[in-house]
C-alpha cells in the first residue's frame, strides 16, 4: 500500500513538472541529428555492452552520443563508471518517491539532444522522470505506458533481447523521413 502511494505521488508529481516543460518538438533521424541521449536500464552486463554498441555505431555517424543508466542498487560497480560518455546513478541518488535527485541526471536531462532514446522494456520510474523531463526535441521509446513522453515507440517483443531492440531502433531512425533510403522506380 505505501509503494503505491509513492508510485501515485511520484506520477502526480511529474504530471505537474512536465506541464511547464518548454521543449521544441522536431522530427529527426540519423542523418539529421547531430546530438543523441541514450537512456537504460541497468541490470547486468548485456546491458551495458547493447549500449556501448549502439553508442560506437552512432558515433562512427558521426553523432556525439551521451547516455545514462540506473542501477537498482546502492552502489554502482565500478566497471560500469569507466565508460567515457556513460553516467549511471543508482538508489542513493533517488528521493523517497523515486524521483533521481542528482547532478548527473540534471545535467543529462537539461542538454538540448536532437533525439533521445530510451531503452527500458519495463516501467523503471526513475527513468520514466529522465524521459519525461528530458528537453530532447524527438524522444524514441520502446515502452507504451500511459502518459509516455515518446513522439515514436519502436515495439518488438521482449524476449528478442535488447540487442535486436537497439538494432529495430537504429534501422528505424536510419530510414524514418530520409528522402536518400527512398528508392526509386
Amino acid at each position: 500500500m505505501f509503494d503505491n502511494l509513492k508510485y501515485n505521488k511520484s506520477l502526480k508529481e511529474l504530471s505537474r513538472l512536465t506541464k511547464f516543460l518548454k521543449r521544441q518538438r522536431q522530427m529527426y533521424n540519423l542523418t539529421t541529428a547531430r546530438h543523441i541521449g541514450i537512456v537504460f536500464n541497468l541490470t547486468d552486463s548485456s546491458v551495458f555492452d547493447a549500449v556501448i554498441g549502439l553508442k560506437s555505431m552512432l558515433e562512427r555517424i558521426p553523432i556525439i552520443t551521451e547516455a545514462i543508466g540506473y542501477y537498482n542498487d546502492k552502489e554502482v560497480p565500478q566497471l560500469y563508471t569507466m565508460e567515457k560518455g556513460i553516467k549511471v546513478f543508482s538508489k542513493v541518488d533517488l528521493n523517497w518517491y523515486k524521483k533521481p535527485e542528482t547532478p548527473v541526471v540534471s545535467e543529462f536531462v537539461s542538454k538540448d539532444f536532437d533525439i533521445l532514446i530510451d531503452l527500458t522494456q519495463d516501467e523503471i520510474l526513475p527513468l520514466r522522470w529522465v524521459s519525461s523531463l528530458s528537453k530532447a526535441k524527438f524522444k524514441v521509446g520502446a515502452l507504451n505506458y500511459f502518459n509516455n513522453p515518446f513522439d515514436l515507440i519502436v515495439t518488438v517483443d521482449k524476449s528478442l533481447g535488447l540487442e535486436y531492440l537497439t538494432q529495430q531502433i537504429y534501422n528505424t531512425l536510419e530510414v524514418l523521413n530520409n528522402r536518400f533510403a527512398q528508392q526509386t522506380v
